[in-house]
Parts: C-alpha cells; structure tokens; sequence
C-alpha cells in the first residue's frame, strides 16, 4: 500500500512537471516589485486559485528545488520549506511580518519601539564595564548607513561587499542590507533634506559673507566653488558650500553672474556682507558686477567694503617673493638631496657619514613639490640638519654645470639657514 507522502509526492511532481509559459511568467513578474527579478533557472510554481488562504502567502513565490516545495520573499532573497503537509507555516509567517523590505512593514515600524537589549561600554582609563540598555531601531542603523557612506566617501557599491555584508550579519543580523541604488537614492534624499534645513537656516541669518574659487579640472572644465560664512542664532560660526559648478569661463564677469545667480537661488542676495577672493584682476571685476547687485538688494555701506582680499593669498605672494629671492641656494639643495636618494649605495653612504658625524635626528631627507612651499621649508630643513654630511660626499662639480647645479658652498647653508627661519613664520 502506498503512503500518504508518496501519494503528496506524486502529485506534486506531475503538478510541477510541466514549467509555466512565457504569458505566465510575465504575470508572475508583474506581481514583483520593480527592483525585484525572477531567478533565471529555477521552477516557479504559480496558481492563480490557490488554497493557501493566509494573507502572509500573498508576499511570497513558490518554487520547486530538488523535488521540495519552498517559498521566495518578494521583498528580499530570504527563502523558506514551504510543503503544508511536511513543514509549518510559523517562519514564513513571522518573516512577512518582519521583513523590512515589506512597504507595508516599514509603515508599521515607524515611531514603533524595539525590544531594549543590553550593551557593555568599556571605561578606557578605569577598564570597568558600563552596562546598560539601548532600542535597536532599524531606521537607524540605515540612516548610520548612509552617514558613514557619505563621510568616508566610500562607493555605493561598497554595501554590496562580501566583507561589509558578512559584518552586518554578524553585528545586526535582523537588517537587510539595501542595494546600491537603493543607497545612492537614500543619499540623494538625504541632500535634499539637508538643503532644505540650510534653507531655512538663512531665513534666521542676517548677514552671509561669501568666499569664491575657481580651477580647470584635467578635462579642461572650468569649475567654481562658492562658501557662505555666518553666525546662527546660538552664535556659533558655519560654514557651508552652497554651490560647486562648471562655468563658462574664468573672466570675472562669468564669476559674477554665477555668483549672483547662486545668491538668487538661495535667497540670501539682499544679505550678502562681505566677499573673499584672491587677488586676481577677474575677482576684482567680479566683486564690482557684485557691489552692482547689493545697491540694489541693500548693503552695509552700500557694498563699499564688500571685496575683501584673501590674506592667505597675500601670505602665498609674500613667502614666493622670499623665495625668488633664493632660488639659486633652493635648487642647490634640492640637486644635493636628489644626488643622495637617487642611489640606495649613496643613501647608505649617507647614513654612514651621519653616524660618524654623531648627527642625533631620526630625519630624512625628502623632495619637496616646486608649486608648494611648505614642501619646500620641509626639504630645507630637514637638509640643514645634515649640511656637515653633505660636505663630505662627492656632489658632481666641474665647469659644465650651471651656477644652480653645483654643491651647495657656506654662503648658501647660511641663506637656507635664514630662510628656513622665515618661513618657519608662516608654517600652522
């Protein structure tokens, strides 16, 4: 006599054995969510008069895998045994009314509270334990999510990750993972969220002060960056960009325009205190179309003041003048600790000397980047520690050479030494 299960098993296969047709396939994905796609391969089974009467079936995909009936949440890849007559409904049940990826359960969990868990803070300098109980809100971690996606500046692919997954699983296994996309339009949410508390931030301000520049990227496009400055309610000093775009040109009137327009959009025109540019003739005609706007928006003194030079751009011009003035000992310098690092036998060579010199600094000798200064003071300085070392390695020396290239003689140690002194001034 046959048993009941070889009964079930019988049916079910000649149930399954004929795969369903293109129409219903499309029937069956429309039934989906739009980022949700059926797996290529496997058995679906789909009745349109099913006897499952629960409402929690209607979130699920039945399938077949290896002659077992098993069950496919529409929301998330999370799969479930799905024989009635061999397992039990209770966690396909429970998952439907707990997966987040449920519109209808996201609804729910909102100002919902979770179930307090106990969490162990380690006091660093008494290294006790601190016990106490926190609410896991799901809503929060993924918020937590998004700020650490945005701070680090990590890809939106980076929540896709073996690694990161295996992390969550382990460190919050009830929170399903979002897709990049659903990342990326999370981040976006977030932008314009946070532009609408700035927003509203200006409406309290009363004066903005604004600073501006503008570079080519590699692509040859021109970019301009703008910054408002100012003082909230609580006295507490902000700043934020609000606006980093391409321009036409460099020309001050494009600056201008752009600027203007950028005011216009956030509706701090009539606001506008102070503006900080470097000194370049095309700022100086963009602050005069600015100074045009404010005569007719309102400002303080109407706008006399309103260019303000960059004083760390007035530092720059002062430090470079200083250094022209020394060009000849700077590229002396930079060709002796060239020579020196250009040969692992000279750098060890180096080294030797500076033991038998009793020269006690744990310093290296390092280029500097010509368009940087404060690269340069480094390489300056760390060169004068050394000078006694330098006289006693063989620099290439002959008539051949231009006055730049030849060893660095005492005339120069001292105008290197003098030098170092002045920009150490303006080093933070």
């Amino acid at each position: 006599m046959e048993s009941s299960q070889s009964k079930r098993s019988a049916s079910f296969s000649e149930q399954t054995s004929q795969p369903l047709s293109e129409k219903d396939m499309e029937e069956l994905q429309s039934t989906l969510p739009p980022d949700k796609k059926l797996k290529a391969g496997r058995e679906y089974i789909w009745n349109r008069k099913s006897k499952r009467k629960a409402e929690y079936w209607k979130y699920y995909l039945e399938y077949v895998e290896n002659g077992k009936l098993r069950a496919e949440c529409k929301f998330c890849p999370k799969t479930f045994a799905a024989d009635g007559n061999l397992n039990g409904s209770k966690n396909v049940k429970n998952h439907a009314e707990s997966c987040l990826g449920n519109p209808i359960n996201i609804e729910k969990e909102k100002g919902k509270e979770k179930q307090t868990k106990l969490y162990f803070d380690q006091e660093h300098e008494s290294s006790e334990l601190k016990c106490g109980s926190r609410i896991i809100n799901l809503n929060d971690v993924r918020e937590a999510l998004i700020h650490m996606i945005i701070v680090d500046e990590l890809p939106f692919k980076h929540v896709e990750k073996p690694g990161f997954r295996h992390f969550v699983q382990v460190a919050c296994p009830q929170f399903h993972i979002p897709s990049r996309v659903t990342i990326a339009r999370d981040c976006l949410k977030l932008y314009y969220s946070e532009k609408e508390k700035l927003r509203e931030m200006f409406k309290t301000c009363q004066r903005i002060s604004v600073t501006t520049d503008t570079w080519t990227s590699i692509q040859r496009i021109n970019y301009m960056c703008l910054t408002a400055h100012f003082i909230d309610n609580d006295w507490k000093l902000n700043k934020k960009i609000i606006n980093f775009c391409p321009i036409s040109s460099h020309k001050g009137e494009a600056i201008g325009k752009a600027v203007e327009a950028c005011l216009e959009y956030w509706g701090i025109d009539d606001k506008l205190f102070t503006v900080t540019v470097d000194n370049a003739s095309s700022n100086d005609v963009a602050c005069a179309h600015l100074s045009r706007m404010v005569r007719r928006t309102g400002c303080i003194n109407d706008g006399k003041h309103l260019h303000v030079r960059c004083i760390a751009h007035i530092i720059n011009l002062i430090v470079w003048d200083g250094i022209r003035e020394h060009g000849v000992c700077i590229d002396r310098v930079r060709n002796a600790v060239k020579y020196v690092k250009n040969s692992p036998a000279r750098i060890l060579r180096f080294k030797d000397l500076v033991q038998k010199a009793n020269i006690d600094s744990k310093s290296s000798l390092s280029f500097d980047v010509p368009t940087r200064w404060n690269s340069t003071y480094i390489m300056l300085e760390t060169a004068l520690k050394f000078r006694r070392v330098f006289s006693g390695l063989s620099l290439p020396d002959g008539e051949d050479l231009n006055d730049n290239e030849r060893p660095p003689e005492p005339e120069d140690w001292e105008k290197v030494e003098r030098l170092v002194l002045f920009l150490g001034g303006f080093i933070c």
